[in-house]
């Protein structure tokens, strides 16, 4: 297995009618060569749910300390901190305590791996986790999304009632993110 990374693009047309923004950009961001397909197109998706000028890749998947993507305001302060699957407890706890106004997500490509995931951070009774939201895409959204995917796409996105609609290399999907209960001790029966 090659050590090196892969480069993969993705031009993005976005319209997020929930939020009222349009944006053209082409995102280019790098596979390492051990980072399995659904985590960058997690990545990607990510871009397109969360959509902000700001926000740029990062390197959490090669770098303990860091997320896979992140925001920061114009002075250099933390605006949000994107974690594609489960990010390591220790490093999610020490970001939870160190930017206490940011935004934290954390986007699964399965909803079972996402409720783990709260429960994990329930049982860890974690400080300030009221940052945090954890949001799932459905399982079979992403196997489609998998199954067309390649190293260059064109995604035509539109958000509209909570509803992604993504049209990428001719085929259309469609998905409603769900964003689960919050991981805080009160709401652990919570679904």
């Amino acid at each position: 297995m090659s050590a090196s990374a892969f480069r993969c693009q993705v031009r993005l047309s976005l319209s997020d009618l929930d939020r009222g923004l349009d944006a053209t950009r082409t995102l280019v961001m790098a596979q390492q060569s051990d980072e399995p397909d659904e985590h960058i197109l997690l990545r990607f998706l990510a871009q397109v749910l969360f959509f902000d000028e700001q926000l740029r890749d990062a390197p959490g998947w090669i770098d303990v300390h860091e997320p896979d993507l992140r925001a920061d305001d114009l002075t250099g302060q933390l605006q949000l901190w994107i974690e594609c699957q489960a990010p390591p407890m220790k490093r999610l706890e020490k970001a939870l305590a160190r930017h206490k106004n940011a935004r934290f997500v954390a986007l699964f490509g399965d909803p079972d791996e996402a409720e783990v995931f709260r429960q994990a951070v329930i049982a860890e009774k974690l400080r300030h986790v009221e940052q945090l939201e954890i949001w799932a895409l459905p399982t079979a959204f992403m196997a489609e999304l998998e199954r067309i995917g390649n190293r260059s796409m064109t995604w035509n996105a539109t958000i509209a009632d909570h509803t992604l609609y993504l049209e990428c290399e001719g085929e259309n999907l469609d998905c409603i993110p769900e964003k689960l209960a919050p991981a805080t001790a009160r709401h652990q029966n919570a679904a």
